[in-house]
């Protein structure tokens, strides 16, 4: 049975996926922008308006509240970005499931396409787990409040159980299919040695002893490359005297 997965603020998985990882960290020494130690441990955004709204469509703030960057402190905002691209298509997607408390609401699950952007300009403050409706030259407003997150229980894929073999019983067509299969490969091993490897595949696949007789007309039709499986000769029924 499958262990549920428990529930997280949203701040905590954005921090995994966006902030902590490696292709963001790797510029944190290089970085010698002022005030920047927020965004590698934080997500705080480098400028100074809305530090913890990250818009559903990218940062498209306008140019007033843009902070010059170094180019370390460029790539690793690019590294973030592209990661929190992913993070809010997993979202969409169902990867994460969300729960959060509408306006004057009770908690609930969010539908997937709550996380599609629309003409709304919807923002995600990452620090207080809200999703905001901020349209430009509008007061903006709070959709979805105290959004906690877990990853979706993994579905595992219908499988069709093969059917199981009883052992004791010899199918001669099914090892021939076998053992033509294993010649195409050129896994035979040389025909003087043939037969006491068949006979302990034969136990084991089948958990049965067969002939030598029978397994060296086998062998003869395998090697000597017969396209079917050698039968056995039919018996001559005894005349009866009149």
């Amino acid at each position: 049975m499958a262990t549920r997965t428990r529930w997280r603020a949203l701040s905590a998985f954005f921090l995994e996926r966006v902030i902590q990882i490696e292709a963001v960290q790797r510029y944190r020494s290089a970085v010698t922008d002022e005030g920047m130690e927020g965004f590698f441990s934080e997500g705080r955004l480098p400028w100074s308006f809305g530090e913890f709204l990250w818009c559903l469509d990218g940062p498209t703030l306008p140019l007033l509240y843009w902070t010059p960057l170094s180019l370390p402190m460029q790539h690793a905002l690019n590294a973030a970005i592209a990661a929190f691209t992913e993070f809010i298509a997993a979202l969409r997607n169902g990867e994460l499931i969300a729960r959060g408390a509408p306006p004057n609401g009770l908690r609930c699950d969010l539908d997937q396409a709550e996380w599609t952007p629309t003409d709304l300009d919807l923002m995600l403050d990452v620090r207080k787990g809200q999703l905001i409706e901020a349209p430009m030259f509008y007061p903006s407003r709070v959709r979805w409040s105290d959004i906690t997150l877990r990853e979706a229980e993994p579905v595992e894929p219908l499988r069709t159980a093969a059917p199981e073999r009883k052992l004791g019983g010899m199918d001669w067509d099914d090892f021939w299919k076998h053992e033509q299969a294993r010649k195409q490969q050129g896994l035979l091993p040389n025909k003087k040695a043939y037969l006491a490897e068949a006979e302990q595949l034969i136990k084991e696949r089948y958990g049965v002893t067969v002939s030598p007789t029978e397994l060296r007309r086998f062998r003869a039709a395998l090697y000597r490359g017969d396209s079917q499986r050698p039968k056995r000769p039919k018996r001559k029924k005894p005349e009866h005297k009149v």
